[in-house]
């Protein structure tokens, strides 16, 4: 059973940070504005997408123990906290397993209450449900899940998203999701996206989640409270390990109604805290771990 990468971390908690002052003219966006728009944008998918990386990895985890745990459950064990895990001690979801006569589909449903704590300090929160087609050994399987008011920090998180698996292709996973992000300010931000994880490491070592290597690329498409539309773009592919806090390689570009607002950039494979953001000409290093950047 392959413990799809255990990142114990993750990025950021909920942020909308402004690099530059802006001045209304006209009721018309200024230069300033539109930069300081591009940045809260950048910085609030930096979290989102962190969020989204928590999301995954719980999916991924009880997805692909359920057979584990659904022997476990028969023997009338309970589950809980184990040396290896992600979560601090004593502190793991509530679980529970239905599927009709031992077979498929199967429901797993996971309660994580108003406070489930990792090593890394993160707390997440909430329900997740998640609905298996098949076992992990087919060649085919299909995962819908259902987040309702699951929190990552002070983020929340509601809607479906689906997991399809196809082993003979050699990018053997697509997420598709719809989804509803309330952050701490009471923005909300609708989410769809699309993206493909493919492992480059790791794969073969099914039990050590220490070599885990995954690539991910893909795009999204956002509707903002505030009326903003936007898209972020994977055009180089996002590098994740398990031994590091953030994204580690790749590149993103947001664009706003067809106009480039910014690139990210989370540099060449070399585990750190920062990323540069390049908007009107201009970098910025942003403090992945504090959430700030600061213009060059």
């Amino acid at each position: 059973m392959k413990k799809v990468f255990g990142f114990g971390f993750l990025l950021l908690g909920v942020v909308l940070f402004s690099c530059q002052n802006n001045d209304k003219q006209g009721g018309q966006l200024t230069s300033e504005e539109l930069s300081e728009k591009s940045t809260q944008i950048a910085m609030d998918e930096i979290a989102m997408e962190s969020a989204t990386t928590e999301l995954d990895y719980e999916v991924d985890f009880y997805a692909n123990a359920e057979f584990v745990l659904s022997q476990w459950m028969g023997m009338g064990k309970r589950w809980g906290w184990m040396n290896g895990l992600r979560y601090k001690y004593n502190h793991c979801p509530d679980l529970t397993i239905e599927n009709e006569d031992g077979g498929y589909p199967k429901t797993i449903t996971l309660d994580y209450g108003d406070s489930t704590v990792l090593r890394s300090g993160k707390v997440l929160s909430g329900v997740v449900i998640i609905e298996i087609s098949g076992p992990r050994s087919d060649g085919d399987y299909t995962r819908f899940i259902t987040y309702e008011d699951f929190g990552v920090d002070s983020l929340v998180v509601n809607g479906t998203a689906q997991v399809t698996v196809d082993r003979e292709n050699s990018v053997f996973r697509t997420f598709t999701s719809d989804l509803v992000f309330l952050l701490a300010d009471g923005t909300s931000i609708n989410r769809t996206s699309v993206r493909e994880w493919e492992w480059i490491e790791g794969i073969d070592s099914e039990m050590d989640q220490t070599d885990d290597m995954v690539q991910i690329t893909g795009y999204t498409n956002a509707t903002t409270s505030e009326g903003d539309e936007y898209m972020k773009e994977i055009i180089e592919p996002l590098i994740r390990t398990r031994n590091c806090r953030f994204i580690v390689q790749g590149v993103v570009e947001i664009t706003l109604n067809g106009e480039l607002l910014s690139s990210l950039d989370y540099g060449d494979g070399e585990c750190n805290d920062v990323a540069i953001l390049t908007q009107d000409g201009e970098t910025a290093e942003v403090d992945l771990s504090v959430r700030k950047c600061r213009f060059k």
